[in-house]
């Protein structure tokens, strides 16, 4: 198993701010925020029109397209 560095996460997430809208797995979303799970670990909340949930950094990182 890969060990994650949250604090490389929460630098590569600057990028991204909220409200700024992404492609995820193929579909369209709005970043509502930038948050911090309690592991620590980055973790971005989206959102569009039917559902909002919450990602970790390195895997919204893995999937992201703008």
């Amino acid at each position: 198993m890969e060990k994650i560095d949250p604090q490389l996460d929460h630098l590569d997430l600057e990028r991204y701010h909220p409200g700024a809208q992404v492609a995820y797995k193929g579909k369209r979303y709005l970043i509502q925020r930038r948050t911090t799970l309690a592991s620590g670990e980055a973790a971005v909340v989206l959102q569009n029109d039917s559902e909002q949930f919450v990602v970790s950094a390195h895997q919204f990182l893995a999937n992201v397209g703008s």
